[in-house]
């Protein structure tokens, strides 16, 4: 992890662990060759008490005899300027201010306190949210200049180093509020699990360090079918994929190109749930060309004849308008995941939909709710074409989308700006006006699906 002469940069927050971390680095600091630093991130969430955990760190580093760094960040407004959970946001700028004192003070590797029963929960956690080979391999012992020396060490066994040694340390309160998923998991979850099996925490751990081999080979597999199917371009602002190719590829390959190609222009795979993946899977087997899938961060894919072009959503739009005309073409198409949500400026359209239990059926036209066994996703979001018929919950038979917006009164200049969303190839719901009668919520639904559109302007 960290070789003589390195200069390690010790992350300390004051709780238990990393108290326990930068006082055992202290000591191995003549046997191991190593130079510290500490640092601690004040995130602005606790007041006083964060202020208190602020002068503990600053306290043991001193009597440590290690340099300290303390950097404040704000969570509560970037949790708020980014749509985030305070807990996301709270990690993410944790980890900003980190690698800025390192980059600062030149550190080679940046120490972080994370223990054993951390790596169990990691692996539950991600395993509730569905998480494939990547989620399962937990927390990585090593990531770029990120270290855990702790992670082969349990909490009680931590618990005990620091009472041999006469260490006190801070305890946060939120740490347990089980209103948090992770610590239900801790204090809840875990508990039981290990009545069930008293060894839970380390065959976790076991299934983790497996997991993180498989996926390491997974991923070099990836890397080379990446190469013969794609290419970069508009200096690796988009990535196009041969659709023959891609399509002959088996389906986890498949997932990690899309992954990698969103990446390369993303710069990250934050926020990119196995929906979204599978959605874009589903266009290049068969959807329609010039159907686009948004995803995170400001990126779409786009089907064409031969390839799939993922790029940032604001580029060649004008191309992309001038090859569709005119702008609102019956024949594009989007896909939108459960759950998931797409912006379509073509209909001044914004469109979400969620999994849900309710049954109470919404007034608002802009919303509908539906029964989830009759309409799996993804759902196709096109303006209407000639020939669209439908039967509104209500009528009796079906109708044509034409009649049906005439006896509404809808003008003839806004018809082709109604959306239309479809499942399995029928129309669904028109949007802002009726659902299909084959959609309808009954008293043997069992789960739903919530839909809200809103405009754009």
């Amino acid at each position: 992890m960290a070789a003589p002469g390195d200069l390690v940069l010790v992350a300390i927050s004051a709780g238990p662990d990393s108290t326990a971390l930068l006082h055992a680095l202290a000591q191995l600091r003549p046997i191991l060759g190593l130079r510290l630093r500490a640092a601690h991130v004040h995130h602005g969430i606790r007041g006083r008490e964060a202020d208190l955990d602020a002068r503990a760190a600053a306290a043991l580093a001193r009597k440590l005899k290690v340099p300290f760094s303390l950097r404040k960040v704000d969570a509560r407004a970037y949790a708020r300027d980014h749509k985030l959970s305070l807990e996301t946001a709270a990690r993410e700028l944790r980890y900003a201010a980190l690698e800025a004192v390192a980059s600062r003070c030149r550190a080679d590797r940046i120490a972080t306190g994370h223990t054993l029963d951390d790596q169990a929960e990691t692996v539950l956690l991600n395993l509730t949210r569905g998480a494939g080979p990547r989620g399962l391999a937990g927390i990585p012992p090593i990531r770029g200049r990120i270290i855990r020396p702790l992670l082969d060490l349990s909490r009680a066994e931590v618990e005990r180093y620091l009472k041999a040694e006469g260490l006190r340390y801070r305890s946060d309160p939120s740490n347990a509020d089980v209103a948090h998923t992770r610590n239900r998991i801790r204090h809840q979850l875990m508990p039981a699990l290990r009545r069930l099996q008293p060894a839970i925490t380390s065959h976790l751990s076991r299934l983790a360090t497996i997991m993180r081999a498989e996926d390491e080979f997974m991923s070099e597999q990836a890397e080379a079918a990446f190469a013969s199917v794609a290419s970069c371009r508009s200096n690796k602002r988009q990535v196009a994929i041969r659709l023959d190719a891609f399509t002959a590829l088996p389906p986890a390959l498949q997932r990690r190109v899309i992954r990698q190609a969103i990446a390369n222009i993303k710069g990250d795979e934050l926020d990119l749930d196995l929906e979204r993946v599978e959605a874009v899977m589903h266009l290049a087997r068969a959807g329609r060309t010039g159907a686009v899938v948004e995803l995170p961060g400001g990126i779409c894919a786009q089907r064409g004849y031969e390839e799939l072009v993922i790029r940032r959503a604001s580029d060649n739009e004008s191309e992309a308008v001038s090859n569709l005309e005119p702008r609102i073409s019956n024949t594009q198409e989007w896909l939108l995941p459960i759950p998931g949500e797409l912006c379509i400026p073509e209909l001044d359209l914004r469109i979400a939909a969620r999994p849900s239990r309710s049954k109470t059926v919404p007034t608002d036209p802009a919303r509908a709710l539906m029964d989830a066994e009759i309409v799996p996703g993804p759902l196709l979001i096109r303006a209407r074409r000639p020939g669209d018929r439908f039967q509104p919950i209500g009528a009796k038979g079906t109708m044509k989308l034409q009649d049906f917006l005439v006896n509404a009164k809808v003008p003839r200049a806004e018809r082709d700006r109604v959306p239309v969303v479809l499942s399995g190839g029928r129309i669904v719901w028109l949007v802002g006006h009726r659902i299909s009668n084959d959609a309808k919520v009954t008293a043997g639904t069992r789960r739903t699906v919530r839909l809200e559109a809103r405009n754009l302007s």
